[in-house]
Parts: structure tokens; C-alpha cells; sequence
């Protein structure tokens, strides 16, 4: 059999439109996930790459769905609504996986602000803009222990499984209304405040007290410029607390985003 019978018999078993709608379906959704995640490169892996990645989770997951999606519309509003909803829905699924990473780096700032040193900024490729020196570190940290954890496959695992909650040729059904969805999106936001403290916590107590001692000293000896002084201890301190805390600072890392998986699960549960 050459090339040409074997095309001729694979459109007679395949409707070739309805796939190709299909797979740009499962791309609206797998792409916001790609684009956004930091632990797959940022903006160090090339567009083109991730264009690439997306359409290979799309095509290896499109046989999972075939026997199931039979109502793609091939007009263009119906369709258009579809590709809304699928966009909407990857955009939700990366905003819960992201907000570790973007306490980490708010935690990061927190410390270099306390310590006085956040006008030493670096560009960190996974978020496409320059942070401060904690905030690179910390970022990179949630990113390596992530990867370690096998967190990219279970994240996969849940793009697939969001496929089964929420089927490509249907609407969100949220099985308890509307609202728990968004009050859990809610939610994450107002959590990521209470992540970056409890990662900044340390740092932002010893600077704390460093000010305190530098206060009382210049209260006993006013001709002492602790205001200077305090540029060049603040930062030791910060650097010498972040060495000394760094296992408590990871376990607390892989405790977050462990509740970040649990709580992944419980919006495609609000979906479905």
C-alpha cells in the first residue's frame, strides 16, 4: 500500500475536519498552561517549541477523546464559544498551578525590602521581567523542586483528567453552582499573601531585629550612623538566615504545592 491508499483509507475512517477542530479545541486548553508555567522555561523556550509541545499533548490525548466528542460544531459562533470556554478553562488550571511560584518571588521581595537591597534586580527568564535577588533564588527553588517532584506529570495527569470533567464538545456543568469555582479562584489569590509571608517569614524577622539592636545602639551612642551601618549588615544577615533556614524554607515549598495539587483537583471536582 503507498502513501496516497493509506491517506484515501485514513479519510475514510476519519472525518479529517472534525479532528482538526478537535485538536485546536485541546490546544486552547493545554496551551495557557504552557505558555504561563514557569517550570516549563518561560520565555528561554522558543515559542515555536512550545506551539510544538501543545500540538503533541493534543494529538497523544486526542485519542482518549475521539469516541467521546461527537458534537464539535463546525460553524463558526458555536465553535467561537467553544474555544472561549476551553481558553477559559486552561487560563483557571494555570492560574492554580502559578501561584507558588508568584509567592515565591512576592516573598522574595518582601525579603530584599526588608534587608535593602531590592535595588539589585535580575531578569529571571520563567517570569519575563527582572525581580530581586531573593526573589530569583526563590523562584528557582520552587522550580527545580517542582520538576523533582514529577510536578510538570502531574499537572498533565490533570489536563487530562479535566478532559473527562469537562468534555471538549460541553459547557462547565460547576456540579455546586457557579460560585464555589470562583470563590476557590478567590481564594488562591488571597492565599498567595499568606504563602509569600510564611516564605519570607525568616528574613523579614531578622532584618526586624537587626533594626531593633541598630535602634537601641543608636540610642546609647547617637554619634554612630547605624543608618549606614544597617545597609551593609542587613543583607549579611539575610544572605546568613536564608543558608541556615534553606530546609524548612523547601519543606514548606513542597508542602504549598502539594496543597496547589490537592486544590487543582478540587476546581476540575467544581467544574464537572
Amino acid at each position: 500500500m503507498n502513501v496516497a491508499d493509506l491517506v484515501n483509507e485514513l479519510a475514510a475512517r476519519t472525518n479529517f475536519s472534525a479532528a482538526i477542530f478537535t485538536v485546536a479545541l485541546l490546544m486552547c486548553r493545554i496551551m495557557p498552561m504552557l505558555i504561563f508555567s514557569p517550570f516549563l522555561g518561560g520565555e528561554v523556550v522558543p515559542t515555536e517549541l512550545k506551539m510544538g509541545v501543545g500540538l503533541t499533548l493534543s494529538i497523544v490525548l486526542y485519542p482518549v477523546i475521539a469516541g467521546s466528542v461527537t458534537k464539535i460544531p463546525l460553524s463558526a459562533l458555536p465553535y467561537i464559544a467553544l474555544m472561549a470556554k476551553e481558553v477559559f478553562i486552561g487560563f483557571s488550571l494555570a492560574f492554580i498551578v502559578n501561584i507558588v511560584f508568584e509567592a515565591a518571588r512576592v516573598a522574595g521581595t518582601l525579603a530584599d525590602t526588608m534587608a535593602g537591597s531590592n535595588n539589585a534586580q535580575l531578569y529571571v527568564p520563567q517570569l519575563g521581567q527582572q525581580v530581586s535577588l531573593f526573589s530569583n533564588l526563590k523562584v528557582q527553588l520552587a522550580v527545580v523542586l517542582f520538576l523533582t517532584l514529577d510536578g510538570h506529570h502531574l499537572v498533565i495527569q490533570a489536563l487530562a483528567e479535566s478532559l473527562a470533567s469537562v468534555p471538549l464538545d460541553g459547557f462547565p456543568r460547576f456540579s455546586k453552582g457557579a460560585w464555589p469555582f470562583f470563590d476557590l479562584l478567590i481564594r488562591i489569590f488571597s492565599d498567595m499573601l499568606r504563602i509569600s509571608l510564611a516564605l519570607a517569614a525568616p528574613a523579614m524577622l531578622a532584618t526586624f531585629l537587626t533594626d531593633v539592636a541598630l535602634g537601641a545602639i543608636n540610642r546609647v551612642a547617637p554619634q554612630i550612623q547605624v543608618f549606614f551601618i544597617s545597609m551593609a549588615i542587613k543583607p549579611l544577615v539575610g544572605v546568613l538566615l536564608a543558608f541556615l533556614v534553606i530546609s524548612a524554607l523547601l519543606n514548606r515549598m513542597q508542602d504549598e504545592l502539594r496543597d496547589m495539587l490537592v486544590v487543582l483537583n478540587q476546581a476540575l471536582r467544581l467544574l464537572s
